[in-house]
């Protein structure tokens, strides 16, 4: 009854704490402790509430913060991704992943300091295969080879077996994502989700640019695992 009472207390914490926008690692803090209970049912019941809470306020912060500063932005997404990464909310965390991603590349031209290095493309590709999640695999290797290529300049003679190792290895990963996609697609369900989905998506992302690359390709990638998961459901 104590742990119960305990995780309330904590929960009404963690809430009045994301209202008032305080994404920072107190917040994060509270999280891990409201998780941290050894009762199953009740951990359950708190990730259940939390992922659902997180999900809603998340497209709240995200739009509120659309006339901020790169900067703001990128924190906000950051911290996202953490409290998903606690609450297992896997989807979610990569979505918000691929987002800040996304994001980055667009303002590197007037802010060097935020490109993605083709290792970050790669982590991330990785972590979307490892998921399920081919179209967004195919689409993170292809943009780890233009990373790749625009690094080229800081390479030298020393480099080129682990560049060219490198750019084999991503080709590979995006080759088999690309037929495990084509293989498991459902040309139909997936454009009419595509098409259902874009003035949704366009109210929630930071910008023109960053919704049309990273969440409507993100999201069509997690309607397929959808699809996926159906069928195999169907088929036992």
């Amino acid at each position: 009854m104590a742990d119960v009472s305990l995780s309330a207390h904590q929960l009404s914490l963690f809430y009045s704490q994301i209202q008032l926008r305080r994404f920072d690692d107190s917040t994060l803090r509270i999280l891990e402790l409201i998780l941290s209970s050894k009762d199953v049912k009740l951990l359950l019941e708190l990730r259940s509430k939390l992922k659902e809470f997180l999900r809603s306020q998340s497209l709240i912060a995200i739009r509120e913060a659309a006339e901020k500063p790169i900067e703001h932005k990128l924190l906000i997404l950051e911290f996202l991704v953490r409290a998903f990464a606690i609450v297992d909310d896997i989807e979610s965390c990569l979505a918000v992943r691929y987002e800040g991603l996304i994001m980055r590349d667009t303002w590197t031209v007037n802010h060097l300091e935020l490109r993605v290095s083709c290792s970050e493309w790669m982590n991330f590709a990785e972590d979307a295969f490892n998921n399920e999640y081919y179209s967004v695999t195919a689409k993170a290797c292809e943009n780890a080879l233009l990373c790749l290529k625009e690094e080229e300049g800081d390479y030298n003679c020393d480099n080129l077996w682990g560049n060219t190792w490198t750019i084999s290895k991503i080709q590979r990963l995006e080759d088999i994502a690309i037929r495990l996609s084509t293989c498991h697609s459902v040309q139909g369900q997936a454009a009419e989700y595509m098409r259902k989905k874009t003035m949704s998506i366009k109210k929630s992302s930071f910008s023109e640019v960053a919704e049309s690359t990273a969440s409507m390709c993100f999201r069509d990638g997690i309607k397929q695992q959808n699809i996926r998961n159906l069928l195999r459901l169907k088929n036992q």
